[in-house]
């Protein structure tokens, strides 16, 4: 587990998120923390990449930009040019047809036209922006109720209606654990708990020291390090 921690982090030293997240999350399962330590060890799990533009973008749209980040770690590790196998896209891995829906419920920056969706979408301040609307709208559709908004965004809202609501309000820990799909309770567990480092190391619903930080290149490594506070 130390070798993989230590190499998880200089993977993150030469802006490879994609890797270095999943090597220092697979080694904090057999890395406790020591007593006081906990914090440094989430703040090592916890970088940020492109925070400038997703606290931007969440503050456009009302969120908490601790959860934007969170819902980005665990959608790309913070990869602009993620493609999953279903066609999902970008920084938080938006499908093209529910970007389409987006767009059109909104006004965009006339030069959004003059590219391509998936262009678009490949684009970290335009996919944070309909990411960011996107879970603002599940938001707003579940009563600013976090764990369904976040379930839907990994689930679709429809789905999620499905769902037995009985216990969630009383005890939403043991209500997430019946999710009935595996990937959306992992997911649900992971963005909260994501979500509650980026709020313990940074702030909410400010996130201004971080915002400075250097955004990683998908065609170059720069010697820069993320943003920290």
């Amino acid at each position: 587990p130390d070798a993989l921690w230590i190499e998880g982090q200089l993977r993150l030293a030469v802006m490879d998120p994609w890797m270095g997240l999943e090597q220092l999350d697979a080694a904090s399962w057999n890395r406790p923390a020591a007593e006081g330590q906990l914090m440094d060890l989430e703040q090592v799990r916890h970088p940020i990449f492109y925070g400038r533009i997703l606290a931007d973008a969440a503050r456009r749209h009302g969120l908490d930009p601790a959860l934007l980040l969170a819902t980005a770690r665990q959608e790309s590790r913070f990869r602009p040019a993620q493609r999953s196998v279903v066609g999902a896209l970008g920084l938080l891995q938006l499908m093209p047809a529910t970007a389409a829906q987006l767009m059109a419920r909104a006004s965009v920056p006339p030069e959004w036209a003059d590219r391509d969706l998936e262009t678009q979408l490949l684009d970290a301040e335009i996919n944070a922006d309909l990411g960011a609307r996107y879970l603002a709208e599940q938001l707003q559709h579940w009563g600013q109720q976090p764990i369904l908004a976040i379930a839907s965004y990994n689930a679709g809202p429809t789905a999620v209606a499905g769902w037995s609501m009985d216990g969630l309000e009383e005890q939403p820990e043991l209500w997430i654990e019946a999710i009935p799909y595996p990937e959306t309770r992992l997911y649900v567990k992971t963005v909260l708990e994501s979500w509650w480092a980026y709020s313990c190391l940074h702030g909410t619903p400010c996130l201004n020291p971080v915002e400075q930080g250097d955004e990683p290149r998908e065609d170059e490594n720069p010697d820069r390090r993320p943003g920290r506070p």
